[in-house]
């Protein structure tokens, strides 16, 4: 199955399991509203009660936050993020999941080219579930792709090389003590390669050959809780591969010993950094350019930021080849020495418990009419803002030639974060970009809201595009200003990258309400690149009592959002566009 696909299959798994998470809280929200306001009946050492009313009670207490209003009450549980937000990359830790919280994270890592390989660089796919079955008992499944032409010659030609892992695995803790834990990790994983030209393949074979094999790990990590606020970890075990896939070497059996250390900063930010040995085997885990197998330190290093009471992300740099617990100890091809650059979301949704969806005092207020209105994208430019927490946005459009269209799903994380799955298809253009069917995912975080008391809206995106043949990739900041609820002023800077080429511009838009509902837009985004500006202008209105928008546009882009945004069409064409908006689960505005 093509790696772009499984990579949206895993993204959509994630989707559905936060939606039906979602709905379950839901359910347990239902049973937590009652007529009773006596605050004894809740667990304030492990929760925090948020009592809806007209007047506004604090509390001085970090487990008990109130606003009274009537009767109705609702508890927060804290998020197991909250606790300890920080694990390392490339060794096992001995902590576990609390029971009955789900773990579901999403990320990439982009090593360079080089001169061998195209495109914006070489993408490692990777994503993972787990479920804590008990304090001590972790179960869960991982999954790595990759799938590209590298970026140096094995045995003298240029090699594509297909890497997929499936893991299964299984965490147990040993021995909880104040000061440490001891844990047992161990992982059976299937893995298909698919490779040329001596590289896990017969010497002097051209042909690509494929193989699916078995692999497995067992390793026993140790966790010394130095201070409050950091952890060190060492890690000893074992893994094996087979010996030899499709007539050439493979990685085979070999030991390792592993340590790290986890740092929290403050409430929301912290450092990582850990390194693992192979040690005294027979086999290896890293490939030389003549498809011998060799040993070489594997390392990560980087920073974890709580966005979200729900959410975090990781950025770092590492030289890893996978994310599964046994390809996680091998080298990026060749000899581990490329160093590549990681992203990667944790999320965890409400099962019988319900997070804040925030990290303000109190939960944010329901949405305006305006409010809602701006969370929808632009016609070119991006919103900062988000769907709110369990919210589902939808948008699609087609031109009236039928040259270009989208749509795109968006799904509330938090209130500050959204994740977002993406079908387009663009008009003819002068890049190198194919006008077929593509799909895609994306992930938005707001980090200012003017409505919120902030003096300006801020957030940033990251969107990656799949195709056979070109992936892109584009990222954004949007800045919003509304000096009053009729006019909204966005500067949305913004830049792509596909193929060997890359577009930065800098969009500015103004959406300017008529009447209650009725908007005229604006936008055009001049190039910081040697490309042409593109613009685009219309009108849409939002129906307050549905949530639902219809929208008329013109532009000269090959296509609404994304990357199209940001590409000329080709003969300097014009074309006409529709598009319909919903907004799910935001309430009425009145």
């Amino acid at each position: 199955m093509n790696v772009k696909k499984l990579s949206l299959y895993l993204f959509s798994i994630n989707l559905v399991t936060s939606f039906f998470a979602v709905a379950a809280a839901d359910e347990v929200n239902e049973s937590l509203i009652g007529t009773s306001t006596d605050t004894n009946a809740f667990d304030l050492e492990n929760s925090a009660q948020i009592l809806i009313s007209d007047i506004v009670e604090q509390e001085d207490a970090d487990t008990q936050e109130a606003t009274v209003t009537g009767n109705r009450v609702i508890e927060y549980s804290t998020s197991p993020f909250e606790a300890n937000f920080l694990e390392p990359a490339t060794i096992e830790s001995a902590t576990t999941l609390p029971s009955g919280v789900l773990d579901l994270s999403s990320g990439f890592i982009v090593y360079p080219t080089n001169s061998e390989s195209t495109g914006v660089g070489l993408q490692v796919y990777y994503g993972s579930i787990e479920y804590g079955v008990t304090d001590r008992l972790q179960i869960g499944a991982n999954v790595s792709f990759f799938d590209d032409v590298l970026g140096d010659r094995f045995n003298g030609e240029r090699t594509n090389l297909t890497f997929s892992s499936v893991a299964p695995n299984v965490k147990y803790k040993l021995i909880e003590e104040p000061s440490y834990s001891l844990g047992i990790v161990g992982s059976l994983e299937w893995i298909q390669v698919r490779s040329e030209n001596g590289l896990f393949s017969e010497q002097g074979t051209s042909a690509r050959q494929k193989d699916n094999v078995l692999a497995g790990t067992i390793q026993l990590p140790v966790t010394y809780n130095i201070s409050e606020n950091a952890q060190w970890h060492a890690v000893a075990g074992a893994t094996i591969f087979p010996e030899t896939v499709n007539g050439g070497d493979f990685y085979g059996t070999f030991f390792n010993v592993g340590t790290g250390i986890t740092l929290q900063l403050s409430e929301r930010f912290g450092l990582l950094a850990d390194i693992n040995f192979p040690i005294g085997s027979s086999g290896g885990n890293s490939v030389n350019t003549d498809g011998s197998i060799s040993e070489k330190v594997v390392w990560n290093a980087g920073f974890s930021y709580l966005h979200s009471p729900n959410l975090a992300l990781d950025f770092s740099v590492t030289n890893r080849l996978g994310t599964t617990p046994a390809t996680k100890l091998l080298t990026f091809l060749p000899n581990g020495d490329e160093v590549g650059a990681l992203f990667k979301l944790r999320y965890t949704p409400d099962l019988a418990q319900t997070y804040r969806g925030n990290f303000g005092d109190n939960p944010f207020p329901p949405m305006t009419y305006r409010e809602k209105q701006l969370l929808f994208d632009g016609i070119l430019l991006s919103s900062p803002t988000t769907v709110r927490k369990g919210m589902i946005l939808l948008d699609g459009g087609i031109t009236t030639d039928g040259d270009s269209g989208g749509a795109q799903l968006s799904f509330g994380l938090s209130d500050t974060a959204q994740i977002e799955f993406l079908a387009s298809q663009l008009a003819d253009n002068d890049q190198p970009l194919q006008n077929n069917f593509k799909s895609g995912v994306a992930t938005k975080l707001n980090f200012l809201n003017q409505a919120q008391g902030d003096p300006f809206s801020l957030g940033s995106r990251i969107a990656l595009v799949f195709q056979d043949g070109t992936d892109s990739f584009l990222g954004d900041l949007s800045f919003a200003y509304s000096p009053n609820d009729t006019i909204s002023f966005t500067l949305n800077p913004k830049v792509a990258l596909f193929s060997d080429e890359s577009i930065v511009g800098a969009g500015l838009g103004v959406n300017l309400q008529l009447s209650p509902g009725l908007q005229l837009i604006g936008e055009v985004t001049p190039m910081l690149s040697d490309d042409p500006f593109v613009w685009a202008a219309g009108a849409r209105y939002l129906f307050p009592k549905s949530n639902f928008g219809l929208g008329v546009y013109g532009t000269n882009t090959s296509g609404k959002g994304n990357i199209g945004s940001l590409i000329r069409q080709s003969d300097d064409n014009v074309s006409v566009g529709f598009n319909l908006m919903w907004l799910l689960g935001g309430g009425r505005s009145d």
